[in-house]
């Protein structure tokens, strides 16, 4: 699997992109979640192949993307998402988002229809009764001495390692404050209703999940063409904990589940 680099246009901002140039596959776009960027999908987009190839942006006050001092509502990155779609892909496309990706992914769909084909939702942060502590306490650690984020974020998924905790610590570290800031604001607007065909995936909100079961029937149910698909066990991060699941649900929704999923 081959990645390429490049920058394409957001709106009034420089977005940076990887996307898998080898094998060709028509393109899906990973919207990553909050603090983190697109580089967090590079093994489960190997999942995918070779149905789809994964674009995956650095969305704004990410990564390597530009971070101007405001513009983080989810509506912000969407139009951002719009610009790129349409200069450097061929619309319309699916788009795949994770916890704020995912409600990135439901206004681009709600705000240019005529860009997105299906969506699936990585257990959106759609449940009023169900926060995510994570999201407070990181943004606090990351202007912390250094050792204590990586310490936090080792102990809340000691499975992943050391290399993992460093990693994201990085990632976290670069992100903009004002990012954190939008989400850790509790006035965010009711989510879009969108036509698309979307698939939600819940992860277990016994291990993380910010969507309770409540919450996920009762959007669901609001779809015109929606699919809720609870993966048990998984946690937040559901595509990092149970990629195979994850992927050959997605495979499934997209048509493809006469085909076997790539391994890693």
């Amino acid at each position: 699997m081959q990645w390429h680099d490049a920058t394409l246009p957001g709106r009034g901002v420089q977005l940076h992109v990887r996307r898998v140039v080898d094998p060709p596959a028509p393109p899906v776009l990973l919207l990553h979640g909050l603090g983190v960027g697109g580089l967090v999908f590079q093994a489960f987009a190997r999942r995918l192949l070779p149905h789809l190839a994964a674009v995956a942006p650095d969305l704004r006050g990410h990564g390597q993307s530009d971070a101007p001092p405001a513009g983080y509502a989810p509506s912000d990155y969407a139009l951002d998402m719009a610009e790129l779609i349409q200069a450097g892909l061929t619309p319309p496309l699916p788009v795949i988002g994770h916890s704020l990706g995912a409600l990135v992914a439901l206004d681009v769909a709600d705000l240019r229809p005529d860009l997105v084909t299906w969506l699936v939702l990585l257990d959106p942060p759609l449940d009023r009764e169900l926060r995510n502590p994570e999201i407070e306490s990181v943004y606090g650690l990351r202007h912390a001495p250094p050792g204590e984020l990586e310490a936090y974020l080792l102990e809340r998924n000691p499975g992943g390692g050391k290399l993992l905790a460093e990693s994201l610590a990085r990632l976290f570290r670069q992100a903009s404050d004002a990012a954190f800031e939008a989400m850790l604001d509790t006035t965010r607007a009711d989510p879009p209703i969108v036509s698309q065909p979307t698939l939600v995936l819940q992860a277990d909100p016994q291990r993380g999940g910010v969507l309770g079961n409540a919450a996920a029937h009762a959007f669901v149910e609001r779809l015109p063409r929606g699919k809720l698909v609870k993966i048990h066990g998984a946690t937040h991060s559901l595509h990092a904990s149970h990629p195979a699941e994850v992927a050959r649900a997605i495979l499934d929704f997209a048509g493809y589940s006469s085909e076997p999923v790539s391994s890693r």
